[in-house]
């Protein structure tokens, strides 16, 4: 007989930390490995792929993160790698472009990585509160509907997603 499970008590085990803050950030210039792995520490239970400094040059010649100043980094780098690391996983880098520079347009750097990071953390603890169904835990494919319910809603909030990144594009022309 299968054990009625709820995705809740699942999520109790998910515990990544949450972005860091701008003021957390070194207050002092990175050199690319530096960069790289500071970079992967902040994500680490947040993405699948680790970020490598092959990713942060191509990053730079699309114009998703700025040129380094004689080869060293700072805060803006370290923000805008963070923002582009997570958003990746949801739109193309050609949209992520387009958003960032949209954001940026209004804002300094520091501005949009703290609203970013505090929606990001905001919404990682809310997950816990969002109203999830029960699921069947089946001994033949454990947590497979869990799986499917989270993969579900990632479809569908990125759809919900790109029409607001639509609509806002549109307004802008």
């Amino acid at each position: 007989m299968a054990e009625k499970i709820s995705i809740k008590d699942w999520l109790n085990f998910f515990h990544p930390q949450p972005l860091p803050a701008w003021e957390e950030f070194p207050d002092f210039e990175l050199y690319m490995d530096q960069l790289v792995s500071l970079g992967n520490r902040y994500l680490a239970d947040l993405t699948d792929a680790p970020i490598t400094s092959s990713m942060v040059n191509s990053y730079v010649k699309k114009g998703l993160l700025p040129r380094p100043i004689k080869k060293k980094y700072q805060s803006t780098h370290l923000a805008h790698l963070l923002v582009v690391s997570l958003l990746k996983y949801v739109y193309s880098l050609e949209t992520v472009k387009k958003s960032i520079d949209f954001v940026l347009e209004n804002q300094s750097v520091e501005e949009a990585y703290h609203t970013f990071q505090k929606l990001f953390n905001q919404t990682l603890v809310g997950i816990k509160d969002d109203q999830l169904p029960e699921v069947q835990d089946d001994a033949e494919h454990p947590r497979l509907e869990t799986a499917e319910t989270f993969a579900i809603r990632a479809v569908i909030y990125k759809t919900m997603s790109n029409q607001l990144l639509k609509k806002v594009e549109q307004q802008e022309n």
